[in-house]
């Protein structure tokens, strides 16, 4: 597997953690299932989701060439993913 094959694998599952994490807030909040005390399966899988990025966003940077054209953009998506999912959990204070 070549070094951008890498990168894109890392890039692909890093969104879709982070798209599937940003669904789970959404359907929580949709759903009208509010903070609790007791930490439920849905906390558990953004916790999951989240920190399965970190690798993902340290072999997404390490495998990057920045001198294509959208190296960039897609990186700054995917940080922008990583924070519409968080943004959501500090303001409902999940």
């Amino acid at each position: 597997m070549s070094r951008r094959d890498v990168h894109r694998c890392a890039l692909i599952t890093s969104l879709a953690c982070s798209a599937l994490a940003l669904f789970v807030v959404f359907a929580n909040i949709l759903a009208g299932i509010g903070p609790k005390a007791d930490e439920t399966t849905s906390a558990h899988l953004w916790q999951l989701l989240m920190t399965a990025q970190v690798p993902l966003v340290a072999i997404s940077i390490a495998t990057a060439d920045l001198r294509r054209r959208f190296t960039i953009p897609m990186m700054a998506l995917q940080l922008a993913l990583i924070a519409a999912a968080c943004v959501p959990v500090w303001l409902a204070h999940y």
